[in-house]
């Protein structure tokens, strides 16, 4: 057995995040040769290379792209670990929160604000982060409670529908059809996979999309800017109808996502969990 210094990794994952040496030490505020040598120490504790290293190219071996995983945990873990000491001292609880992009933009970010407001003893950790990593940090327990589109089969983890959330089809063109709008400039936002299984049956016949994004903002945003139409929450869109910017496309069907919370059965914070979702 032997110790790794949580430096070594915290270098390792900026070197395999950047993919360059000179631009992870500028990150990280040290010399290239500090940089170096590090990775020599991490490569020399474990005997293994963790790098490939092709005149400027840098690449993970099979037992770095293996090491990124388990460093990655293990920073989490410390990193937790030492807020949960260091918040002691000041808050009586700590919560972690984890949503996948949107559900920040649609609800999440008005509970968060109103907990932050009447719990000023709550000691409070928030992420945005994709489906997959919501589900493996509920696994791992690295965050408390995280919010997804699509409900967890996990055993000892309980699911809890927060939302239902319309999504209706807009476009930047008056009187438009639907058949129209997802045919020229549509823009398809991946919401999940329950939303594509809906989205396929209510349009089976429809051309592929040029344009493909996984957030609702990035979609809003470029059709202010380019045009096109796309299915996005109908509380985000309603101000821009009213405005006159964007339009409703009257004949398209609405399609409802919900949203869920996920949280351990067993977490030291069920409890408080269950009673902070009751404010959904």
């Amino acid at each position: 057995m032997f110790n790794i210094d949580t430096v070594l990794l915290q270098t390792f994952i900026e070197i395999s995040e950047t993919r360059n040496f000179g631009k992870a030490a500028e990150n990280l505020c040290v010399s290239s040769s500090t940089v170096s040598a590090r990775i020599r120490q991490l490569e020399a504790l474990l005997g293994l290379s963790v790098f490939i290293r092709r005149h400027h190219e840098i690449s993970l071996t099979p037992a770095g792209e293996r090491m990124e995983r388990h460093a990655r945990f293990i920073l989490d873990a410390w990193e937790r670990a030492y807020e949960d000491t260091a918040l002691s001292e000041r808050h009586n609880r700590r919560l972690v929160i984890a949503g996948v992009a949107s559900v920040w933009d649609l609800f999440l970010q008005e509970w968060l604000n109103n907990l932050y407001r009447s719990m000023p003893k709550l000691g409070l950790r928030a992420e945005e982060s994709t489906p997959l990593r919501v589900v493996e940090k509920i696994e791992q327990g690295m965050i408390d409670i995280g919010f997804m589109y699509e409900q967890p089969s996990i055993q000892g983890i309980a699911v809890q529908e927060v939302a239902t959330i319309p999504m209706i089809l807009v476009s930047d063109q008056p009187d438009i059809t639907a058949e129209k709008a997802v045919s020229e400039g549509y823009i398809r936002v991946e919401w999940g996979a329950t939303f594509g299984a809906l989205h396929e049956a209510h349009f089976p016949q429809r051309p592929l999309a040029p344009v493909r994004v996984n957030s609702g903002r990035i979609a809003l945003n470029l059709m202010l800017s380019c045009g096109g139409a796309a299915y996005l929450a109908e509380s985000i869109v309603q101000p821009l109808i009213s405005e006159g910017r964007l339009h409703r496309v009257t004949d398209a069907p609405v399609i409802e996502m919900r949203a869920y919370a996920a949280y351990s059965l067993h977490g030291e914070h069920r409890n408080l969990i269950t009673e902070l979702l009751a404010r959904f």
